[in-house]
């Protein structure tokens, strides 16, 4: 199958984490579900539909980033409602009622930076057409990170045709499903981490989540797998 690569980053991200209270928690890396969002955003599709039009199998590589907090506005009393009648001599108030802004914790991530390999196997035109606005910039709504006002960069790597694995021990290239692979114990000082995350979402906005393997520095995972493919000089499992 064909697998188109590109470097999605921004200098902040967040990625509200499902159940987050007050404090708004973030994930460490991006979600399917947001990956299936900004596709969304770079091929046009309208809030709610790229969760039901598109069939895609992606992979995402990359260094879980830093995180610091930040102070955001949750809401703001409305105004005083206008009058019914308004007339050319009226005057502005001078004295507006003061809004009084609700300020909440947000945990962002500093300058995240992933690789985002994308199959669609099954939608070859909605393929090429993802792969021509990403080689030209051309997006129909701005790429953000996570949240719309995080607007974010998009650099297209490659196109690749993808060959599956048989059956073995081999370095894993990014973050995967826990059902995909059994790890093999590391020899080197790589830290994996076990994270539950939204992989897919409905029409009626209901989350189904996975439990993702991710390496703390962004190092390659050893793993007995048969879901393993080879693209270009990595190895990858698509979920």
């Amino acid at each position: 199958m064909q697998v188109i690569s590109f470097i999605w980053r921004a200098k902040y991200g967040h990625f509200l984490k499902a159940g987050a209270n007050r404090n708004s928690l973030t994930y460490p890396i991006p979600p399917k579900t947001a990956i299936i969002g900004l596709l969304g955003a770079i091929l046009g599709l309208e809030k709610g539909q790229a969760q039901t039009k598109l069939n895609l199998l992606v992979s995402i590589s990359g260094s879980p980033p830093k995180k610091f907090w930040h102070k955001a506005i949750l809401r703001k009393d409305p105004p005083v409602p206008l009058p019914y009648t308004v007339t050319a001599k009226m005057l502005g108030m001078k004295n507006p009622r003061p809004e009084k802004p609700t300020l909440i914790n947000q945990e962002w991530l500093w300058k995240p930076s992933f690789l985002i390999s994308i199959a669609l196997p099954e939608q070859q035109e909605t393929f090429n057409e993802l792969e021509y606005r990403l080689k030209n910039q051309q997006y129909y709504y701005s790429p953000s990170m996570g949240l719309s006002e995080l607007i974010a960069h998009l650099d297209y790597q490659e196109t690749n045709l993808a060959t599956v694995l048989a059956q073995g021990s081999y370095q894993i290239d990014g973050f995967f499903p826990d059902y995909a692979a059994n790890l093999i114990p590391a020899t080197n000082d790589s830290v994996v981490q076990l994270i539950r995350m939204p992989v897919n979402l409905d029409s009626d906005r209901l989350f189904h989540h996975e439990n993702i393997y991710l390496e703390r520095s962004g190092k390659a995972i050893s793993v007995e797998t048969n879901n393993a493919w080879q693209v270009g000089n990595r190895k990858l499992i698509f979920f």
